[in-house]
């Protein structure tokens, strides 16, 4: 005679394994006779008795994993860190230099101060570290560089040699339109690939290259001293998406100072490219002067490798002065700063001057 087994898919109730096993009981028993079943029936009862038991202590494992499944959720959750962030520190990157350009890299947060709208704040945080840098090299690859094409490359190319290893670099170029062609990055050789890579051509869209890139550095390097860094003639004459406001104002709200190294042959451009207009030739001046940034002009005294050095080591021996306005109005308003020194910085047998970027725009409350 063919055995019966019991078929329970999946998980069994008490009450269904107790069914299942009574119906194959009931066959079994008009099979065999009455006359065998009072010995069997003892036997099926212990064994329905045991499976029952066997059911409800999986039934109750069933329902107890969620509950532990939960308890452990909610352990883990209660072991992650959380951390509160002051959205309404204002953070200040400042130089100081003597009469000489050079950084003056021994100072304290005392010696300091300060002012947003002629209003002295307290300073509430103060770096002085030689953090990572993130810098944005923006590189001017249109026509009116060619000239200039070989000293840019070996410049930028000597660029690499003066960072940290923990630096990282990212390349924009631009000609008619603004390219990202490599994200920050620590990779020097893949920099230097794409560096070699240029070829000039077309006009030049100075102002929505700083801006693309100082929104980039503004979302991927906050952690970082961040700066962009402009390799140009500085003389646009492309359409452009962005004017000298946009710009200055993509700058301010991502704390990205913007330096302009100045390359080329002095007044070589202008009599072959003039769709550009006169006042428009200060743009870049007036962007870096606006941003905390500033312009060397390689075309009388120096060369771009020693003008990116000086900016490096500007950033480099930087300082970050960070404070909390006391003006808490989030009315989306320009707030100028001023940063001054005091105590024995002015006694200073050198000259000191500050460069700080001269004010920023408050959130907009919703």
């Amino acid at each position: 005679m063919a055995s019966r087994g019991l078929a329970c898919q999946g998980s069994c109730s008490p009450a269904a394994v107790a069914t299942a096993y009574n119906t194959s009981l009931a066959a079994r028993i008009s099979e065999e006779g009455a006359a065998r079943w009072p010995m069997k029936l003892a036997v099926n009862l212990a064994v329905v008795v045991l499976l029952m038991s066997a059911g409800w202590m999986c039934l109750c494992a069933q329902v107890a994993r969620p509950a532990q499944r939960a308890s452990a959720d909610v352990s883990s959750k209660s072991d992650i860190p959380t951390f509160k962030v002051d959205v309404n520190l204002v953070l200040v990157q400042v130089s100081v230099r003597d009469e000489r350009g050079h950084a003056i890299a021994n100072l304290r947060q005392e010696a300091f101060r300060v002012f947003e709208d002629g209003k002295e704040q307290q300073i509430r945080t103060f770096s002085h570290d030689e953090l990572p840098l993130a810098v944005a090299l923006v590189v001017d690859n249109s026509s009116s560089i060619a000239a200039a094409l070989d000293e840019l490359r070996r410049g930028t190319l000597d660029t690499l040699a003066l960072l940290q290893p923990d630096d990282e670099i990212a390349i924009f170029s631009f000609a008619e339109k603004p390219e990202m062609i490599e994200g920050l990055t620590n990779d020097r050789e893949a920099v230097a690939e794409d560096l070699w890579a240029l070829s000039p051509w077309g006009g030049t869209d100075i102002n929505d290259a700083l801006y693309q890139s100082a929104v980039y550095l503004g979302q991927r390097a906050r952690d970082r001293r961040h700066a962009v860094i402009l390799i140009s003639d500085n003389e646009p004459s492309a359409e452009r998406a962005h004017d000298v406001h946009d710009v200055v104002r993509a700058a301010l709200d991502s704390g990205t100072p913007i330096y302009s190294i100045k390359v080329g042959i002095l007044e070589h451009s202008r009599t072959f490219f003039l769709s550009h207009s006169e006042p428009s030739l200060h743009d870049v001046e007036k962007i870096c002067r606006q941003s905390g940034g500033e312009l060397i002009d390689t075309r009388r005294t120096t060369s771009v490798t020693s003008a990116m050095r000086t900016i490096l080591a500007w950033l480099k021996q930087g300082y970050t002065l960070g404070y909390t306005s006391s003006n808490t109005r989030q009315d989306g308003a320009y707030r100028s700063i001023e940063v001054r020194l005091s105590g024995p910085a002015t006694t200073s047998k050198h000259k000191c001057t500050v460069f700080a970027r001269p004010g920023y725009y408050a959130p907009l409350g919703h």
